[in-house]
């Protein structure tokens, strides 16, 4: 697997069902709170991110995460697990109707922000 981008959290919501649940979603959080729609997402591999650190091609964060220099953000981070991203939804899904992206989005902010689920 090598690192996914999604530029918009719609997308990213449509993969998170096929992907390990293992894995990180990065995101430029600024970005996220300000317009969490349209905000860039990426998911990178925990093994793949290992093997450009042994490689020298990653830089190190304001969290002092390594990230790849690929990225054409440097401003990235991690945000929340896979795992959590499918629980939110799954959460917003039992709590009602089917959540439009909008709903997901405060839910996932809400995880993000409160490490609980918005219900």
């Amino acid at each position: 697997m090598s690192i996914q981008t999604f530029d918009s959290l719609e997308a990213l919501v449509h993969a998170v069902d096929q992907t390990e649940i293992n894995e990180w979603v990065f995101a430029n959080l600024e970005r996220v709170q300000s317009n969490p729609l349209n905000s860039t997402y990426y998911i990178i591999p925990e093994e793949e991110l290992w093997e450009l650190e042994d490689a020298g091609l990653t830089v190190t964060n304001h969290r002092d995460e390594s990230i790849p220099t690929s990225l054409p953000d440097h401003h990235v981070q991690s945000w929340l697990e896979v795992a959590t991203v499918q629980d939110v939804i799954e959460v917003l899904r039992h709590s009602g109707s089917e959540p439009d992206i909008e709903r997901i989005a405060q839910g996932l902010r809400y995880y993000h922000e409160y490490d609980a689920f918005m219900e």
